[in-house]
């Protein structure tokens, strides 16, 4: 499966308001980027976003370039040098936009990708006089691809049934890509489903992930299990290993 072919503007609006009670009230920043993820080649060493405040306020952003992997499941995040982000820190003016443009510096690994994470960090302005409620500063991250030629997700389902009664499902990548995982169900050969999940998921080359999921009640534990959803590419469907229980 290849990258996913995401829309050219995609606007990806975060209000932050209503978190306290309407005594206590909260200061809030609205701002949208586009796009919600970049991805990069040999062919394209430069990504482009642009931050727009919806605010009627000035807004003050630092951005932080993180390496990202994953372990047993969760995201890991380090320190890294090898994006260049311009500019690191910026103000944007009420209405207005700011362009950030992304690179990584130097050559990259030929045989598998690299992923990366940008944190949009608000740096909170000070209270004005008389304020009595909480200034809350806003935090986004998106995701940074950098391909490989080769470098293709090589994806492997499995279920285990747990004493309890529900599913451990996994999803491990034995390729040099990312895939992701959108809106599936677990179900029986005989289209009886045993669950749906829903949203999206990033699954790293090497990496797996995990859910649990509770089938209705009554369900035999020895049949077959297929799954079907989406993907980077498209529909995914897939037969589901099942672990003895």
């Amino acid at each position: 499966m290849n990258a996913i072919m995401t829309p050219k503007w995609r606007r990806l609006a975060v209000l932050l308001g209503g978190l306290l009670a309407a005594a206590q009230p909260a200061a809030a920043s609205t701002f949208n980027l586009a796009p919600i993820r970049l991805e990069m080649d040999r062919s394209h060493q430069t990504g482009v976003l642009t931050l727009h405040n919806e605010g009627a306020a000035p807004v003050t952003i630092q951005v932080q370039s993180v390496a990202w992997s994953q372990d047993a499941g969760a995201d890991k995040y380090e320190p890294t040098g090898e994006l260049i982000v311009t500019p690191p820190v910026f103000v944007v003016p009420p209405k207005g936009d700011q362009i950030v443009r992304v690179a990584r510096r130097g050559p990259a690994d030929g045989s598998r990708e690299r992923t990366y994470r940008l944190f949009f960090q608000e740096v909170p302005e000070a209270a004005p006089p008389g304020f009595t409620g909480l200034k809350v500063a806003l935090r986004l991250s998106i995701p940074v691809f950098f391909a490989a030629p080769a470098a293709k997700p090589q994806l492997a389902f499995t279920a285990s049934w747990r004493s309890d009664g529900t599913i451990d499902l996994a999803a491990a990548n034995s390729g040099l890509a990312h895939v992701q995982l959108t809106d599936f169900e677990l179900a029986s050969a005989d289209a009886r489903v045993l669950g749906r999940v829903g949203g999206s998921r990033y699954v790293l080359g090497g990496a797996e992930t995990h859910w649990t999921l509770t089938p209705p009640s009554g369900f035999a534990q020895g049949q077959a299990l297929k799954l079907s959803g989406h993907g980077d590419s498209g529909p995914i469907a897939a037969e589901v290993a099942v672990a003895s229980p």
